[in-house]
């Protein structure tokens, strides 16, 4: 059974391990998004820190009670007022069983009752497999941009009411 689960701490030592062993199992997105395949204990406690500062919300996408995958949002951009999700990602080896889909479906259902209308994300130029999934998802292309390390981004929306 999957579920959502509130990370409280997303820089604990423990949690930082987990957050790690996810993202370093895609080294193809981390390369994308970040210049580089493996990301450290200090690269994740940094972003972290970035998001929480704007109030990011971070949650285990969990399988069986097992963090297979991590999203996390924002429930209001300070930049734009928008709900945004900054990250969705499933662990390399549970990918490809619809999971991701899934996990959507329950961050989406849960917004819905916080009567949040529309979110945003971004995808970066080269990660034409998240363009991919997004579209599939109902998400529409509504700008360009480059994002904060200067990466040339895709914008995307959905409403959700």
């Amino acid at each position: 059974m999957l579920k959502l689960a509130l990370i409280k701490e997303p820089n604990s030592k423990e949690s930082v391990f987990i957050q790690k062993t996810i993202l370093n199992s895609n080294p193809f997105f981390n390369q994308v998004l970040v210049g580089k395949e493996r990301l450290t204990a200090e690269d994740i406690i940094k972003e972290n820190k970035q998001h929480l500062e704007l109030g990011a919300k971070y949650f285990y996408i969990n399988q069986n009670d097992k963090p297979i995958g991590l999203i996390h949002f924002l429930p209001k951009n300070p930049y734009d007022d928008h709900t945004w999700i900054g990250l969705l990602i499933i662990h390399k080896q549970y990918q490809k069983n619809g999971l991701g889909s899934h996990a959507l479906s329950l961050l989406e259902k849960d917004l819905r009752k916080q009567n949040i209308e529309k979110v945003r994300l971004c995808v970066q130029h080269e990660n034409d497999i998240g363009a991919s999934f997004w579209s599939e998802e109902g998400f529409s292309k509504i700008s360009t941009a480059k994002d904060h390390r200067h990466n040339h981004i895709d914008i995307y929306e959905k409403v959700l009411i």
